[in-house]
């Protein structure tokens, strides 16, 4: 299970496509994209079980995959658990479907994010938390968490054949009582701020009782929509495999440019200048051509300008004003990349004025020249390359939204 992301979804001869389609045409890879997201069913969707240890957790994957305790293949089932990996089980009912046996959220006495981390809870598409006899704190934190990270999840409440007997022997109405279970369980998803999630209540020995069978025809339903979340989820992680190339050569293009303009800076020192006030206009000048010319050649090579728009939103039936919005929003910053490169210039030019006026000698000032030269400009088109890419995953996640 540990693959890049981009295989989870394209083969290696797609990947390398799309690497290098991505060199010179942004818009056929959001239309390879598209062709993918239209087609996620053979993709392996992955599903944690997770839920206290004595949940009946495992007895539930048994019982998903029709198989007894001392099948086979099966889970193995208990109140103590003595492994700390999760362990992955075929479910045969949805051929692309892993149910993943996670060790009980209370065990080993781990505290709860120490644990997450432990079993890599982020890779994991989708989660099934399974809870017995009552709402539990740590079902509402996990909700939490897995809802934080835009993706959704069932809720199980397990053991209800030992809540109806119960209710049985008390004289009381089941449907009453099962209805009563449910506004429990809505009360603390509530209480906590959890988006209402599905709720099951199920006895994995009982498989033809109660919820069993509708959560069964529920994952079979939902599973399309749960893929297509999981691949919009995983957009900005494709994006940034697709452009690694790209963005590496790129890079290679900035470094080269922002030494030209440090040694350009150094000029001075070599032919000194009749004037030397006009030490800083000629730093001031150069600096500002170079990244100039720098920030044009970028812009031209990523391919996002507005002429792509129309193009691509007839092509994937999108309004035009829609991604042109999201190809302007701006994500919320401290402080702006541009304000930090304006301050460093007038920084430099300000403090070369002063080093001129108080006498150094023309090698520490065009030592300085060069240094502030080189910073500025690798700087600038840095923060300009990878503004434009987080652009260019915006505007594929708009492209390819399903609202």
């Amino acid at each position: 299970m540990d693959q890049s992301t981009l295989a989870k979804f394209f083969t290696a001869q797609e990947r390398a496509k799309l690497q290098y389609t991505c060199k010179t045409e942004l818009e056929s890879v959001i239309l390879q994209m598209k062709s993918k997201s239209d087609h996620l069913d053979n993709v392996q969707l992955n599903i944690a079980v997770m839920g206290d240890v004595g949940s009946g957790k495992s007895t539930f994957i048994n019982a998903m995959r029709d198989l007894q305790g001392d099948d086979q293949g099966a889970a193995p089932t208990g109140n103590e658990e003595t492994w700390m990996e999760p362990t992955r089980y075929p479910y045969r009912a949805l051929p692309n479907v892993q149910l993943w046996d996670l060790p009980g959220t209370n065990s080993f006495g781990f505290e709860l994010n120490n644990y997450l981390k432990q079993v890599k809870f982020q890779r994991f598409d989708f989660f099934i938390i399974v809870s017995q006899a009552r709402f539990r704190e740590n079902d509402a934190v996990i909700a939490k968490k897995i809802q934080e990270q835009g993706k959704e999840f069932y809720y199980i409440r397990s053991k209800i054949d030992n809540d109806a007997r119960s209710l049985k022997m008390q004289g009381a109405d089941l449907n009453e009582g099962w209805s009563s279970i449910r506004r429990d369980c809505i009360i603390n998803f509530q209480s906590v701020g959890v988006t209402l999630p599905d709720i099951f209540l199920i006895s994995s020995f009982e498989r033809e009782q109660y919820d069993f069978p509708k959560l069964k025809s529920t994952l079979a339903r939902d599973l399309p929509n749960i893929q297509s979340n999981v691949f919009s989820l995983t957009i900005p992680k494709m994006m940034l495999e697709i452009t690694k190339p790209k963005r590496s050569t790129l890079m290679t293009r900035v470094l080269l440019l922002a030494i030209l303009s440090g040694t350009v800076g150094v000029v001075p020192v070599l032919a000194p200048f009749p004037v030397p006030m006009l030490v800083p206009v000629w730093y001031l000048f150069t600096t500002i051509v170079i990244t100039v010319s720098g920030w044009i050649y970028l812009q031209k090579q990523l391919g996002l300008s507005d002429r792509l728009v129309p193009s691509l939103a007839n092509k994937v039936t999108k309004l035009s004003s829609v991604l042109k919005a999201e190809m302007n929003r701006r994500l919320p910053r401290k402080i702006s990349p541009a304000v930090t490169n304006v301050l460093l210039g007038i920084t430099a030019v300000t403090c070369m004025i002063t080093g001129i006026k108080h006498g150094f000698s023309p090698m520490a000032i065009s030592i300085f020249g060069a240094v502030s030269s080189f910073a500025f400009t690798y700087k600038f088109l840095k923060d300009s390359l990878n503004d434009r890419l987080e652009t260019g995953q915006r505007l594929v996640q708009a492209a390819l939204s399903r609202d």
